[in-house]
């Protein structure tokens, strides 16, 4: 029964992970789910740019046709924003917020509009995962840190 629980939470934390890296992140942590749980969750936010990625296109499209008037103005405070961190920190800017900030599908939909290069795209984003994955993991298994009690600490 053990196993069985134990692939089901993985499987969760992998489709979970494609839309909602960080928060996924996070729970794994605090969930003491392990390698495996970290495993899924960097696999799980890789094949979420690809498949956003790949979508994108498709995606916006629908959205596009389904909600005319909330996607009909192309320039928004939102756009504008985004453009803004474009010309400031370019690519990979949209990229470093993508994980944590926004969620992995807005962040490539985002990306994908400012450039149509989607082997940048990609790889921009996954440094980006494997960053955030470091950042959350490292100090956990590395340094034995519990990050969860380590933020509450700075909390009132």
């Amino acid at each position: 029964m053990s196993i069985l629980l134990t692939i089901f939470s993985n499987l969760v934390v992998l489709v979970v992970s494609t839309v909602k890296f960080g928060f996924v992140a996070s729970t794994v942590v605090a969930a003491n789910l392990g390698i495996p749980g970290t495993i899924s969750n960097l696999v799980g936010g890789i094949a979420g740019i690809f498949v956003f990625t790949q979508i994108d296109e498709y995606a916006q499209n629908w959205l596009i046709k389904t909600f005319p008037k909330r996607f009909k103005n192309k320039f928004s405070k939102r756009t504008r924003f985004l453009v803004k961190i474009k010309q400031t920190f370019g690519l990979a800017g949209i990229a470093f917020l993508t994980p944590i900030v926004l969620s992995i599908p807005v962040g490539v939909f985002f990306a994908m509009d400012l450039t149509t290069n989607k082997r940048k795209v990609i790889i921009n984003m996954v440094v980006a995962c494997i960053f955030w994955g470091a950042v959350f993991y490292v100090p956990y298994y590395v340094f034995n840190i519990d990050m969860m009690t380590w933020v509450k600490s700075f909390l009132p």
